[in-house]
């Protein structure tokens, strides 16, 4: 807690995600989540994204793909580039604009506005797990909300809204030896080499409670306490 980077690369579910921030001199802060993600030095992020300090760009010639301004949105430029902008409520104002192949990008944020004290925390916080579910749905891969675990080299997820018991589950089965909890609230699914693996991603508020493992998804449990239990076998579907 405290360190900061001036380039750090991160690693979720196989995508390599690096923010370098040489130029601007803007520290970059991580969540001790994220920090189990790092994989500072190792050079191979798929999508880099240069760290800025200045103005938002207008929206204005942008078309709206995702507009709430109680929260994030998402705009395409003239380009054809990806545009997010980050809650209001998280201070202070950033954009991430990213290339079409998600490949480069930058992030720009009036980090200077922050007064007296150094800008040292995530500088993608309340943003990055929107700009990996655009990025998965590329390949048709997804977010899941839902609590997942490695048992023995076999996933686990429990699927239920809010409420249902996943981040409760999951601080119990983290007890279980050869048990390791991927997320308790959020993990991802991707099919790879003709199966679906379950990822840990680091959008959590315990280290304890996420992982940066994957494993094969073996079963998929939902939650619900207003229904008996059962079991469906099911498989994939072609397509």
């Amino acid at each position: 807690e405290g360190v900061t980077y001036e380039r750090i690369d991160l690693r979720v579910a196989g995508l390599g995600l690096g923010l370098d921030a040489r130029e601007s001199g803007v520290p970059i802060c991580l969540s001790a989540c994220h920090v189990r993600f790092a994989e500072s030095g190792a050079g191979g992020a798929g999508l880099v994204l240069r760290v800025r300090n200045g103005p938002l760009s207008s929206t204005g010639g942008m078309q709206p793909i995702f507009r709430d301004d109680g929260t994030w949105q998402l705009w395409r430029d003239r380009a054809g580039r990806h545009v997010f902008f980050a809650p209001k409520g998280s201070p202070p104002p950033r954009q991430v604009t990213i290339d079409p192949a998600f490949t480069a990008g930058d992030v720009t944020g009036e980090f200077s506005t922050m007064g007296a004290g150094r800008w040292s925390r995530y500088p993608l916080q309340d943003i990055d797990m929107m700009i990996f579910a655009n990025w998965l749905a590329e390949t048709g891969d997804l977010i899941l909300h839902a609590s997942g675990v490695d048992d023995h080299g076999e996933g686990y997820a429990f699927v239920g809204p809010s409420g249902a018991g996943k981040s409760t589950l999951a601080a119990e089965l983290s007890r279980v030896p050869g048990v390791t909890v991927l997320g308790e609230d959020t993990v991802i699914v991707r099919r790879q080499a003709g199966r679906f693996v379950l990822y840990g991603t680091p959008w959590h508020t315990s280290p304890a409670l996420c992982s940066p493992g994957g494993v094969p998804l073996t079963k998929l449990f939902f939650l619900d306490r207003t229904v008996g239990h059962h079991a469906l076998p099911c498989s994939p579907r072609g397509g």
